[in-house]
């Protein structure tokens, strides 16, 4: 039983699932009204207005002690470890408390070696001149690490985001910015890294070069199957990558679909 409803210590319910959203599912307690009608059932829970305002202040408060929680790393790795899939899952359906639940998220990165880093602490390490915020989703850390979309944006000090659990794709579906900062996908096209004016020239320069093979490569390969080839700025030694589009879903998340 999750959370049991009384109304004037009267009893009600059992597992009142109106007043507490899925993703808080871990947590249990005791509800006693002083509003609520004695007669109130289930199908007039779904419409009452009282109830909503206390589904409201529950998660405030719940929220409210996670954050304080959160304060304590050791105490706070033990508690993510558990249900940091539900906090993901709050940040897909939860609108409202978004902000405040990104916050507490936590992943592996570049640069965090063992531990997990918050969205503020990577805030905190970005470079001169980066605007946003680089995460790769994959189906592990060791994955990601070794990924070429990677290759470029750690060889010059840019930190990346490892994403590895499915619920990380409905998240940042969700999660578009934190800090005012993007949330940028490096297996999607659009991905633009700081460059100084020589680095630039050297690029177009080489794209001018390069631009014959690219229209030979889409034709041989058709239409199909490629939107179009490019040469890249994000490779330091792998040949090529296959990128999605922007607004498109990744190439994990389509894997995720399929299995399903």
């Amino acid at each position: 039983d999750r959370v049991k409803l009384y109304v004037r210590r009267v009893f009600i319910m059992d597992n009142c699932e109106e007043i507490i959203p899925d993703y808080l599912g871990f947590v249990k307690g005791v509800v006693d009204s002083e509003d609520l009608p004695l007669n109130i059932s289930r199908e007039t829970l779904q419409q009452s207005r009282i109830l909503k305002v206390i589904r409201k202040n529950i998660v405030k408060k719940v929220v409210e002690l996670m954050t304080e929680l959160a304060e304590d790393d050791a105490s706070y790795k033990t508690f993510y470890e558990q249900f940091g899939k539900n906090l993901k899952l709050g940040i897909h359906e939860d609108s409202v408390n978004r902000s405040k639940l990104a916050e507490l998220l936590r992943f592996p990165s570049s640069q965090s070696g063992d531990e997990l880093t918050s969205l503020k602490d990577y805030v905190t390490r970005m470079k001169e001149k980066q605007e946003d915020i680089y995460f790769i989703t994959a189906e592990s850390k060791e994955v990601a690490a070794k990924s070429a979309f990677v290759e470029r944006l750690t060889k010059k000090g840019y930190e990346v985001l490892y994403m590895c659990e499915p619920i990380d794709e409905y998240c940042v579906q969700q999660l578009k910015e934190y800090d005012g900062k993007k949330l940028v996908s490096v297996t999607k096209t659009g991905l633009k890294l700081p460059e100084d004016e020589e680095e630039q020239k050297a690029f177009e320069e080489k794209k001018a070069k390069f631009e014959k093979l690219c229209e030979v490569v889409k034709e041989t390969l058709g239409s199909s199957k490629v939107e179009k080839v490019e040469i890249s700025q994000h490779l330091t030694h792998s040949p090529c990558v296959i990128v999605t589009a922007e607004h498109g879903r990744s190439a994990r998340m389509e894997r995720i679909m399929k299995a399903q």
